[in-house]
């Protein structure tokens, strides 16, 4: 059975009308959370969610939407101030966090700027620890913070420079913080492949498939519901904090045993 409204747990996801923040929040409200969805140019898709939301009879639901520029400090501050507002639908209430906002720039490293770099680092960086320090005053005594990293935080990619130390700074912060923040818990998850991008080289029969599969024990990518069940897990498990939760079907693996 869901929780009462008034004890249902609440979560903000951030990036969370389209692709893996979607499959997350719809996965939330399923659990019986009310939910907070942030977006920045997805209005649509955002507005959408409240409509699914509706129909589905024994979960939680849309708490709002809230559309905020997170690389702008203000702009986090109104987003949290929304959410923590006892006069909202859910009282102030806050039990989870979920850091998935990010961008996917590449480039190669000498023909990046520093201003590229900055840009990286706010919105996959800055950004999720801003949005944790300033929830802090808000969550329940016993809440969880999810950050979505990739595998670019573990393994580094030409062209994803930037990234790659946006991502390996967070995994390390939601090690550092585990142990700072406490009885709060502080997770990560590291997706693998779990959507083809929209990208003409991962066409259906094009070799860019072939080679992440070639590269995966597992044989098959992953699903955006993967990544939301993930999610749901670190969420409930009152014992794990500052582990990082990878689902990549076993691709790290193969790169540690690669004698290439």
């Amino acid at each position: 059975m869901p929780p009462s409204a008034a004890a249902a747990p609440v979560a903000l996801v951030t990036g969370g009308a389209i692709r893996v923040g979607r499959a997350i929040v719809d996965g939330l409200v399923r659990a019986g959370y009310r939910v907070w969805v942030h977006y920045f140019h997805s209005e649509a898709p955002a507005r959408s969610l409240v409509t699914a939301a509706s129909a589905e009879p024994h979960g939680g639901g849309i708490a709002g939407l809230v559309r905020a520029d997170l690389t702008d400090p203000h702009a986090r501050q109104r987003l949290v101030e929304t959410v923590s507002d006892p006069a909202s639908a859910t009282g102030g209430r806050l039990d989870l966090l979920v850091n998935n906002a990010a961008s996917f720039e590449r480039g190669w490293f000498r023909d990046r700027s520093d201003d590229d770099l900055e840009r990286v680092l706010a919105l996959n960086l800055v950004a999720p620890l801003s949005l944790i320090r300033r929830c802090l005053p808000h969550f329940q005594p016993e809440a969880s913070i999810v950050n979505l990293l990739d595998l670019g935080a573990h393994h580094p990619w030409t062209q994803y420079v930037d990234h790659g130390v946006a991502k390996a700074g967070l995994r390390h912060a939601t090690r550092g913080l585990a142990a700072e923040l406490a009885p709060i818990r502080v997770n990560a998850i590291s997706p693998g492949t779990v959507a083809w991008p929209d990208d003409p080289r991962f066409a259906q029969e094009g070799t860019a498939r072939s080679a992440v599969l070639a590269r995966t024990p597992l044989g098959r990518i992953g699903s955006l519901e993967d990544v939301a069940e993930a999610v749901l897990y670190l969420a409930r498990a009152r014992h794990i904090t500052g582990h990082t939760l990878v689902l990549d079907g076993g691709r790290l693996a193969g790169i540690a045993g690669s004698h290439a």
